[in-house]
């Protein structure tokens, strides 16, 4: 039978390319999600992107330039040339553009806000994928033990079948049970392969021959909950990103106010005019200066239709950070709760429990192997250690992901 160790680095080989980790720990496992995940590094050009938004938003309205021509019969009748041009330019009484780079700055602000929270749910699934595949290390390496163990008795059996100093059933068993075992072990050598690629997606391609197994440590700040509740309102990005929101409707009800001003055109003009040399009309050359304004009747304002959906927007923006608040207070507390289970349940599977199954495993093997106890007991020693076993990984593993989520929902 072949042996379970030969697989796992032939499942690694497909993983060649590109850098490698080997073994690192999770702080250069984090630095690499920081610094190298596609996602993340896609996200940030939005805040590029507003930036440059607030910068268009700053340019002032072009002003206008027109040349005209005009030719009064010259050849036929003689009444002369005339050149003309004129430049206008028109502004908002409102100060729309003060409006617009002030909508323009709420809304780089709120993208600023979306990808720190963006960050912040990026890390806390990393750390899960991280831990996700310590356990799934973990665990492989209980089904190993337990699959050479129970090889070795298999092969031990079937020896004494052959010597016609033991049971032919016991060896059939034995040999049923390790192989049960293998199949076990090819199930957590794929679960471990798989969760190592998954690392490689956070850690943007970098890929993963293993991982240690020391503990990661999350820091929990010792506060009561109510505290934790008002760290939370302080610190959560997508809150901040609500209040923003909420501003940034305010502001867009300014905009329209202010677009709803009356508007000024200034303009000024030149024009030339040739002699006229009809003998009816007859007029020399002269220059001319022209000073206008321009003001446009705002029959639109009388149509509220924009100002209502405007105002409608600031109400909306007021729940809608009303609901995030809420559901900020019930994330925490729902954490706080699923933290302290998994604290309880992590106390009672103790590092004790899992040495005594060990060692029941120990000796109910040893008396097996001297006839002093059946296969049967044996197999149960087994299945108790390797369900003890994955217990205790399962809830060592849960205690930690259950204070990502913590710091998670505190916005940490």
């Amino acid at each position: 039978m072949k042996k379970i160790s030969s697989l796992l680095p032939a499942l690694l080989c497909l993983m060649c390319s590109g850098a490698v980790l080997h073994a690192q720990d999770y702080t250069a496992y984090m630095k690499a999600v920081e610094q190298r995940n596609a996602a993340y590094l896609a996200e940030r050009y939005n805040v590029d992107v507003a930036e440059a938004m607030t910068t268009a938003a700053r340019v002032f309205n072009d002003p206008s330039l027109s040349v005209a021509y005009g030719n009064n019969q010259d050849w036929s009748l003689q009444m002369g040339q005339s050149v003309e041009a004129e430049l206008s330019y028109g502004f908002s009484l409102g100060n729309v553009r003060r409006a617009r780079i002030n909508v323009a700055r709420s809304e780089e602000d709120i993208t600023r806000a979306a990808v720190e929270d963006w960050f912040r749910n990026l890390k806390a699934d990393a750390t899960l994928a991280w831990l996700s595949a310590q356990e799934a290390r973990s665990i492989l390496e209980v089904k190993r033990s337990s699959y050479e163990g129970m090889r070795q008795v298999a092969a031990s059996d079937s020896l004494k079948a052959v010597l016609g100093d033991g049971s032919q059933v016991d060896a059939r068993q034995s040999r049923i049970e390790a192989q049960a075992l293998h199949a076990e072990c090819l199930s957590a050598e794929a679960d471990y392969v798989n969760a190592l690629h998954e690392l490689s997606l956070y850690a943007g391609g970098m890929r993963f021959r293993d991982i240690p197994d020391a503990d990661v440590a999350v820091s929990l700040p010792a506060l009561p909950a109510q505290e934790l509740l008002d760290l939370a309102l302080e610190h959560r990005a997508d809150l901040r990103a609500a209040e923003l929101s909420r501003t940034l409707s305010e502001r867009n009800l300014a905009l329209v106010k202010a677009s709803r001003a009356p508007e000024i055109e200034l303009n000024a003009g030149y024009s030339y005019n040739t002699e006229v040399r009809n003998e009816i009309a007859p007029a020399p050359q002269f220059h001319g200066l022209s000073v206008g304004v321009a003001v446009p009747l705002k029959f639109s304002r009388l149509n509220r239709g924009e100002r209502l959906a405007a105002e409608r927007s600031v109400l909306q923006a007021e729940a809608a950070y009303e609901a995030a608040r809420q559901q900020i207070v019930s994330e925490v507390r729902q954490a706080l709760v699923s933290w302290e289970s998994a604290t309880r349940v992590a106390q009672e599977c103790s590092d004790s429990m899992l040495e005594d199954a060990a060692n029941i495993l120990a000796s109910r093997r040893t008396a097996y192997l001297q006839g002093d106890s059946s296969l049967l007991d044996y197999l149960m020693a087994v299945r108790v250690y390797n369900d003890t076993a994955e217990q205790c990984i399962s809830a060592k593993a849960g205690l930690a992901a259950a204070a990502a989520e913590l710091v998670r929902a505190l916005g940490l």
